[in-house]
């Protein structure tokens, strides 16, 4: 199967979420109290409990939508909704926490494709991409486990170098050759 723009594989090989720290979660359903506090003030407890309900589900549905998803399958390693086929992948380097704030400080490339959450996860991965049109010189995303992920990253681009292309083989077995 050709890899299309915008098209995850079918096999995945490795998936994580990593979602809001805790403190922003209080935070922002500190702030939904007040609101509803000061409602339930001005208009009567049935206005506060009202802006309350809607208030925490309006937050919760905006925490939930900022978490950043990591995905490796068989054709692309996906990013939150950026994508990067396999074939594009160089050298992919784990950062334990110090390293990571490091390159997200002082070595930081302004180029970079940068996919951080350091309120929940203060490790990282670096991704260097090989493509010579995409003006990106690497991905720095975190990852709970990069380690792992970095390890079936590196295996998931030797299959992908070990697949023929599509095509490649021709008519095999078509007898109007």
């Amino acid at each position: 199967m050709q890899w299309q723009e915008g098209q995850d594989g079918r096999e995945r090989r490795y998936r994580e979420r990593i979602f809001p720290g805790w403190w922003l979660w209080l935070a922002v359903f500190g702030f939904v109290a007040m609101v509803a506090i000061a409602y339930g003030y001005a208009f009567g407890s049935g206005a506060g409990w009202l802006v309350a309900a809607a208030g925490a589900l309006l937050a919760a549905g905006v925490l939930l939508s900022t978490q950043l998803a990591v995905q490796v399958d068989d054709q692309v390693l996906r990013v939150g909704r950026a994508r990067l086929p396999l074939r594009w992948v160089g050298r992919v380097v784990p950062l334990d926490a110090e390293l990571s704030r490091e390159a997200r400080s002082t070595r930081l490339d302004p180029r970079a494709h940068l996919a951080l959450r350091t309120s929940r996860c203060d490790t990282s991965v670096i991704v260097e991409v090989t493509d010579p049109d995409d003006p990106h010189p690497y991905w720095l995303f975190s990852a709970k486990d990069p380690d792992k992920l970095a390890t079936v990253l590196r295996e998931a681009v030797e299959l992908d170098e070990a697949r023929p292309p599509q095509g490649a083989l021709g008519n095999v077995g078509n007898e109007d050759n």
